[in-house]
């Protein structure tokens, strides 16, 4: 954008531009506005001039006003209501504002927006988003007609403020940064004004926020002792999600995301900038590598351009501690700001120093941030050497997101011809350059997981075509109804970040998430790039809506068959036909000269079966066929469990993707708190206990959230109307404990199922519930710069790592139930976990030669890493130490007493993502009670 040096280290010298003191003149400050600002900032340096006081408006209400107080005041947060209660204030009292609905949270609560330019710019917003419409697709805007558009349109800034709620800062920043670009008259708000299109969102996460506000003043306010503080969030923000509301671009499963995607479909604005809060003073997102191929390099070069702005504008204001670069990576783009990158715009955040309280505290957190660097000229402060204030949060949030505007209003038309010109490189790459189209067979074992992928990259705005006849590259033959998507469009790269093989580099740095997420190793498809231009030349009709597989009832029975070809859809399938008998083959079998494998279904004849069986068929995609008797094979039947899903108060997150997927294909379970574990009786209740990954160690897994913190109720009151959904408890407090441990080995002993995914498999495993596994190495996958400490550099530092990968897996036990659907050598997604070792009959019990480890027993192995066959380890992403990984149990089926415990060493609902490997637990599922029965 700007052609001044990159390196910061020139930033000091350069600092005098933005340094001089900035009066409020022309505006008159709001009275006592500069009083309060400055008593609830901690220190003069943790200030600037541009947010030193409120401009005095008579027409227009201010955040002081409507709130009566400051934003950033001590001891004080706006709920969701009051926010958007201000912001319909400010927009019905200013005619530079105006409000826009853009979603409904999980919870029923509006998710509102704001836009905010100049008289003009607000009377001409449909014209503006016509714009940059037009700009993002070089196919229809050439390159004059462009430039014709970029002299008359100005750039679209959009803010996204908490998306996670226990950063409680951003929406106090917004509400007032809104206010202040509606009514300053300063010479810089008037040239945003007049240059921009400014869009806020205050509260992407309306659920979370109010029940982090009330969170907060039930048990923080008040509290400015940071050692003393008790939890200072709530177990749940959103229906399901917690941290990982901000893993959701590729999937858009949480309505937070779908109102930001819809916003960006909508307005298709040139910057999207989510605001966090982590580390010292205030850092700008710029990773530092290794970088994604498929992202324009001018988006790179905007990114880096704005944030030494914003670090050159605010250290020469004298405000410490800003900082761009050292903060993860830059080769994932899967959070919410990613929207954007992947979309040929920026995306773009801040971390600032939250407290998690609207108090003041002094601040303990770890890092390694006081030193001079090229990337932070001027350090933070030392840690505990200072107070940090609500105030002060908001202070630095919102200079540099003025510095910021600011700079994209100086560079406006670059910014507007930069987003045609990446449209424009995307869409001319898939006409110049290998490959031209990837091709995806309709008939893949799963119809219906064909059309979810298919359907996942429509809701992304890529194209898809499909081909009205047989189609012929160089790649061989496809048939009619074969899916295309060409590259030949303007989100060209995105397709390629998301149908292509992700290759993290193996001398990088650590990742900050995961390292694949490619989606048809995701959904176990195949997606046939091609290079051979005459695909262009096809017959292919687009797709305007998702496809659905029609599925296929042949004959009129009396008894039907399935075949199961790898069909994910069989869970909800068998709950669909809760009142029909069925049977599964245990072996392969042929009936009317059709091969069926073991797995497939066999219904006896049934009073209404038949339509019931056109019912499902039609809404799952599947096909059965009918012939006149059972065929003589093997087979067990499938009742129905009674399922539990088990949630530990301490982490819901990781779970509640489980319970998204189990609520997504209608599969009723019963919600089990820490206190049911508690209560015992669990074998009179459940059939099978499920328990997710879980982002924590053994320890965690049994004592929970500490007992010093409790009682700790999480109920709907009248105080706390928030709380208490989706599950309630009178005291969140002590996990388990070592009780509810015994009562857990009393299920298993007693003939229960217990199902363990991920890091959660720890518990049975090292707790002794099962024995003769042993931990080798890793630990719960958490990154660094996430938190976790020693668990972290547990899994960071081994030896073997996946961290996030798709890697190969080879049956040891193709006959077992798990098994049914997949072929001996397929793969799964796996993030760092643990390495267990084979089991042994027994595990060492005292130094000596007749006390040492028993002979190995390979019959718990399901499932074993690696490919028997010798293929690369790695199919997507990218592995360390491979070789102490290779032959170790990715699945064991290990008895106690009456029961099994399946233990998954990957978690196979990650995200709504790797839905090619959930089929597996779906079968632990289904066939619960054949599992048990082998003894």
């Amino acid at each position: 954008m700007l052609d001044k040096p990159l390196l910061l280290l020139t930033l000091l010298a350069l600092a005098p531009r933005v340094s001089c003191a900035q009066s409020s003149a022309p505006d008159a400050p709001e009275p006592g506005s500069v009083e309060e600002i400055a008593q609830a900032t901690t220190e003069a340096r943790f200030l600037s001039p541009w947010v030193a006081y409120l401009p005095a408006s008579a027409s227009v209400v201010s955040p002081r006003t409507f709130l009566h107080r400051i934003p950033g005041a001590a001891g004080e947060l706006v709920n969701s209501s009051t926010a958007y209660g201000y912001c319909r204030a400010l927009a019905g009292s200013s005619p530079r504002v105006r409000l826009f609905t853009i979603g409904r949270s999980e919870e029923g609560r509006d998710i509102v927006m704001l836009a905010i330019a100049d008289e003009q710019g607000i009377q001409e917003l449909e014209r503006l988003r016509a714009a940059t419409a037009a700009l993002a697709d070089p196919r229809t805007t050439d390159a004059a007609a462009a430039e014709r558009i970029v002299a008359s349109a100005r750039p679209i800034y959009y803010f996204n403020a908490a998306l996670h709620s226990d950063e409680t800062g951003s929406t106090e920043s917004v509400l007032e940064l809104a206010y202040r670009l509606a009514v300053s008259e300063q010479p810089m708000i008037r040239r945003i004004r007049e240059n921009l299109v400014v869009l806020i969102n205050p509260v992407s996460n309306p659920d979370g926020r109010d029940k982090q506000v009330e969170w907060f003043y039930r048990f923080l306010k008040g509290r400015t002792n940071l050692a003393s503080l008790p939890r200072q969030a709530p177990p749940y923000w959103s229906k399901y999600a917690f941290v990982d509301i901000n893993r959701d671009a590729h999937q858009q499963v949480h309505e937070t995301t779908k109102a930001v995607f819809r916003m960006f479909r909508e307005w298709h604005p040139q910057v999207v900038h989510d605001l966090h809060e982590s580390v010292a003073l205030l850092v700008t997102w710029n990773g530092t590598g290794p970088i994604n191929q498929y992202v324009d390099p001018l988006t790179y070069a905007e990114r880096l351009e704005l944030s030494f702005h914003e670090v050159q504008a605010l250290t020469g204001l004298g405000m410490p501690g800003v900082w761009t670069w050292n903060f993860g990576d830059d080769f994932a783009h899967l959070y919410l700001d990613a929207i954007a990158t992947n979309h040929n715009s920026d995306g773009r955040g801040y971390e600032t120093f939250g407290n998690g309280t609207a108090e003041t505290l002094i601040p303990e957190q770890p890092g390694e941030d006081g030193t001079v660097e090229w990337y932070r000229p001027l350090p933070p402060p030392p840690q505990k050497s200072f107070s940090w204030s609500a105030r002060d949060n908001v202070n630095y949030n919102e200079t540099a997101m003025l510095a910021a505007l600011d700079e994209s209003a100086q560079q406006s038309k670059s910014l507007l011809r930069n987003f045609y010109l990446k449209a424009l490189h995307s869409w001319r790459k898939g006409l110049e350059q290998a490959p031209y189209a990837f091709l995806i067979r309709d008939g893949q074992g799963d119809p219906a997981r064909v059309a979810q992928l298919v359907a996942r990259l429509l809701a992304q705005e890529i194209e898809v075509q499909r081909a009205a006849a047989d189609l012929t590259v160089s790649e061989g033959t496809f048939p009619a109804g074969t899916y295309v998507v060409r590259l030949d469009q303007p989100y060209r790269n995105y397709a390629m970040d998301l149908l292509a093989a992700q290759d993290y580099p193996r001398d990088a740095g650590e990742p900050y998430d995961d390292v694949s997420w490619e989606l048809p190793a995701h959904y176990h498809l195949a997606a046939i790039p091609t290079a051979d231009p005459r695909v262009r030349a096809a017959n292919l009709a687009p797709l305007s809506a998702a496809p659905h597989p029609q599925g296929d009832v042949a004959g009129s029975g009396p008894v039907y068959l399935l075949k199961d070809s790898g069909q994910e859809g069989l869970l909800e399938a068998r709950y669909q036909l809760a009142r029909f008998r069925i049977s599964i083959a245990e072996r392969a079998f042929t009936v009317d000269g059709a091969q069926y494998p073991p797995g497939s279904w066999i219904l006896a004849p049934q009073a209404g079966l038949t339509v019931a069986l056109h019912d499902v068929a039609a809404k799952l995609g599947l096909e059965f066929t009918s012939t006149a008797s059972a065929p003589q094979v093997a087979s067990h039947a499938t009742p129905l469990p009674r399922l539990g899903l088990w949630v530990p108060w301490a982490d819901t997150d990781t779970i509640g993707w489980a319970r998204y997927s189990l609520d997504q294909r209608h599969i009723p379970y019963i919600y089990v708190r820490d206190e049911d574990i508690r209560a015992g009786k669990l074998r009179e209740r459940y059939d099978v206990l499920l328990y997710g990954h879980v982002d924590l160690e053994l320890a965690e897994q049994i004592q929970g959230i500490p007992r010093t913190w409790g009682p700790m109720p999480f109920k709907k009151t009248g105080a706390t109307p928030s709380l208490g959904t989706p599950a309630d408890s009178d005291d969140i407090t002590g996990g388990v404990g070592w009780s509810g441990l015994a009562e857990l080995q009393r299920f298993i002993d007693a003939g229960g199922l217990l199902i363990t995914l991920g890091s959660g498999s720890m518990l049975p495993l090292e707790a002794g519930m099962v024995r003769g596994v042993r931990r080798e190495s890793g630990g719960v996958p958490r990154s660094t710069q996430g938190g976790g400490g020693a668990a972290a550099a547990a899994s960071q530092s081994a030896v073997t790592r996946t961290p996030g990968a798709h890697v190969r897996v080879s049956f040891a036990r193709p006959d077992h139930p798990i098994a049914y659907g997949y072929s001996a050598r397929t793969h799964v997604f796996r993030q760092n976990f643990p390495v267990y070792s084979i089991p042994r009959h027994w595990l060492r019990m005292a130094y000596c030669t007749t006390c040492l480890d028993g002979p190995v027993d390979r019959s718990g192995v399901v499932l074993e890493w690696g490919d028997r066959e010798g293929a690369p380890l790695v199919v997507s992403g990218q592995a360390w130490g491979g070789e102490g990984l290779i032959g170790h149990p990715a699945i064991l089926d290990l008895r106690s007493g009456l029961g099994h415990v399946i233990a998954f060493n990957f978690n196979p609902l990650h995200r709504d993502l790797n839905r090619g490997d959930q089929r597996m637990l779906w079968n632990a599922i289904i066939n619960w009670r054949a599992i048990l029965a082998e003894r």
